[in-house]
This record gives C-alpha cells, sequence and structure tokens, in this order.
C-alpha cells in the first residue's frame, strides 16, 4: 500500500505540471481531471511493478527446482 500512495502522488504532481502547461486553457474543471488521471497512472504502474516482483520470485523458484533435478 505504500508503494502505491507514493507512485499515486508521484503521479499526481506529474499529471498537474502537464495540466497546468497544457491543458490550463482548454479544460475548466482541471483538479478533478488530473486527480482522476493520477489515480489511473498510479494503478497500472503499482500493478505493472507487482507483477515485475512475481515474476522475478517465480523465476528464483523455478531456477531452485531446475537445480535440484
Amino acid at each position: 500500500m505504500k508503494g502505491f500512495v507514493s507512485t499515486f502522488f508521484v503521479c499526481l504532481i506529474v499529471c498537474g505540471v502537464i495540466t497546468f502547461f497544457f491543458a490550463g486553457l482548454i479544460l475548466n474543471n482541471i483538479w478533478n481531471i488530473t486527480i482522476v488521471i493520477a489515480f489511473l497512472l498510479a494503478v497500472l504502474i503499482t500493478v505493472f511493478i507487482n507483477q515485475e516482483s512475481r515474476i522475478e520470485e517465480l523465476e528464483k523458484k523455478l531456477e531452485e527446482l531446475l537445480n535440484n533435478k
């Protein structure tokens, strides 16, 4: 959960900066859109990070099984 919260805040800052420079004149409600986009990015990044750690664990277990035989 700590990883998700920190990823969310980093995404929130990045999205805020991007929205400030590129979409400030186009959109009326910038902060709501920024928070939604940052939340979606944080969810995607967290899923990919967790998937990567699971793949590494599976690779280690597979190497152990192959070395035992």
